[in-house]
């Protein structure tokens, strides 16, 4: 019996255009490694992009934008104190109760 392919794309379907690899390699780059520094997060994101467009994914341009926008609000470090200090949602999965 063989463990099912794990869907690494949680908003567009992953079956099309090659997407699941280019989304693993996305999360390998950044999330799952614990993210880094802004220009980082860039490098990934615009690798992820690469990926996409040289697939000739519609949805290339859009999930770019999305990516750098959803990536800043949760996943990009920020010095200094406040909600923006490290992983958004790591945080909240790890908060004292």
């Amino acid at each position: 019996m063989t463990t099912p392919e794990r869907d690494y794309c949680y908003f567009i379907d992953h079956r099309k255009y090659n997407r699941n690899i280019g989304c693993r390699k996305h999360d390998n780059a950044y999330g799952i490694n614990g993210g880094g520094s802004e220009r980082d997060r860039w490098r990934a994101d615009f690798a992820f992009y690469r990926h996409m467009r040289g697939n000739g994914d519609p949805m290339a341009l859009p999930s770019l934008l999305a990516c750098l926008a959803f990536g800043w609000f949760c996943w990009n470090y920020h010095p200094g104190k406040g909600p923006w200090r490290g992983q958004l949602l790591r945080r909240f999965v790890k908060a004292p109760k």
